[in-house]
């Protein structure tokens, strides 16, 4: 089968939104263990424009979005989270959450933020995320990308050093024994 890979299109909201929920469970676990539902809390706050997906028959497999100093790829829903996890639940949504999507990135203007790299479970190690990234990297749009990545996601860090990342730093995680990791490693490809 041909994997397809493109920008995202308005339409794909859904399935980017179910996509991230998945394939983020255990962080969104936390505020709520049906990923439906978080599904359907994030919807709202995906900005299509941001993100690359990868599809076969028309089905959504994989997506990895771009952020950069001029915007983040999922903002916060305040009227989402509500309605999906409830008054208290949502909040603490929002609370968590929106440091997390919509931190400013003081980074510069050419530099691409890589971020919600997943790919639905059935089509994992695939090689489907590795294309979705090579195409990113290739499009020209940014002269170079950094990402982040949990120190405890070895799978995730092999893949992006054999793409050509490499370090530039670690901050250790608060609270990391509850989170299921002790720090994050942050990565860059190209550029200076």
């Amino acid at each position: 089968m041909k994997t397809t890979l493109r920008p995202a299109s308005p339409k794909d909201r859904q399935a980017l939104a179910r996509c991230i929920a998945e394939g983020f469970e255990k962080d969104f676990s936390i505020l709520c263990k049906d990923m439906d539902k978080t599904a359907r809390a994030l919807e709202g706050g995906v900005q299509t424009q941001r993100f690359w997906v990868a599809e076969r028959e028309g089905v959504l497999i994989g997506t990895a979005a771009v952020s950069d100093c001029q915007g983040r790829a999922v903002l916060t829903d305040k009227a989402g989270y509500r309605k999906h996890f409830g008054p208290l639940r949502g909040r603490l949504a929002l609370l968590v959450l929106k440091e997390e999507f919509e931190a400013p990135l003081d980074i510069p203007p050419e530099t691409g933020y890589l971020e919600f790299v997943t790919t639905d479970r059935r089509f994992r190690r695939q090689g489907v995320a590795t294309a979705l990234l090579q195409k990113i990297v290739s499009s020209g749009l940014y002269r170079d990308y950094i990402l982040d990545v949990v120190n405890t996601n070895a799978n995730a860090i092999r893949l992006y050093e054999k793409l050509g990342f490499r370090e530039f730093r670690r901050s250790p995680e608060k609270h990391g024994t509850k989170k299921g990791f002790s720090a994050k490693i942050y990565m860059k490809y190209g550029g200076v």
